[in-house]
């Protein structure tokens, strides 16, 4: 079931590569690149730049990533150090995996298609920086992982639904935002969605399968082992 799982999330990233990669950056006479030249997928949803969007994707990114915090509620204090050294392994692997992408495959933000794009990121070149949303990825990822550490450990918990829902009402919020602020297309922000949401399961997942083989990734404030269970 787990391979399956994961041979489906590859799947739809190789699309989402496919899709962004599917564009050819012409402009017209006036400098502005030409839409035309967008996939047919990611041209239904294309706007121009709205900083005050931009700053909302901020807040509810940074909220999503936050979810995981409940667990200072949920989860006994005996949990919590090996809890946070989880999701900070699996913040970075989500946050490497879009750095990785985003050199790998540059790309034109839709605010490029229109007339006065932030003068700011496209002097700095994150204008340039499309693929995959990072804000998606990171939102996901907080959202996942939580999902996954209270189904997997605490699935009786009384915070486990308001939680759940809270974050991934967040991390949608966010990709919403990343659209309709201009900053993403649709694939972008689905392919953050997939990366986000498989790093913030994995880690979970993959220490709840090391508990259940006798094996164990135990942290304490000081250190982080695996350690074997006689």
């Amino acid at each position: 079931m787990m391979t399956d799982i994961l041979r489906f999330r590859g799947i739809l990233l190789a699309s989402c590569i496919i899709f962004a990669m599917a564009s050819v950056h012409a402009a017209d006479s006036s400098g502005i690149l030409d839409s035309d030249s967008v996939n047919a997928f990611d041209r239904i949803a294309m706007f121009p730049y709205s900083a005050s969007q931009d700053i909302m994707g901020d807040v509810t990114m940074y909220s999503a990533m936050l979810t995981p915090a409940v667990f200072l509620l949920a989860a006994p204090s005996k949990d919590w150090a090996e809890i946070g050294v989880l999701y900070a392994g699996s913040a970075a692997a989500s946050f490497g995996t879009g750095e990785l992408l985003k050199r790998a495959f540059p790309r034109d933000r839709p605010y490029m298609y229109f007339s006065d794009p932030p003068e700011k990121y496209v002097d700095s070149g994150d204008s340039e920086k499309s693929f995959p949303s990072r804000h998606s990825i990171m939102a996901f990822n907080g959202a996942g992982y939580t999902a996954a550490t209270f189904m997997l450990r605490y699935p009786n918990s009384r915070y486990k639904v308001p939680a759940i829902a809270t974050a991934y009402g967040l991390a949608f919020t966010t990709a919403t935002l990343r659209v309709t602020g201009g900053s993403h297309f649709m694939s972008d922000v689905f392919t953050g969605a997939l990366i986000g949401s498989a790093t913030g399961f994995l880690a979970p997942y993959v220490n709840y399968r090391l508990r259940h083989h006798s094996l164990s990734v135990s942290a304490t404030p000081a250190e982080l082992a695996i350690c074997y269970r006689y």
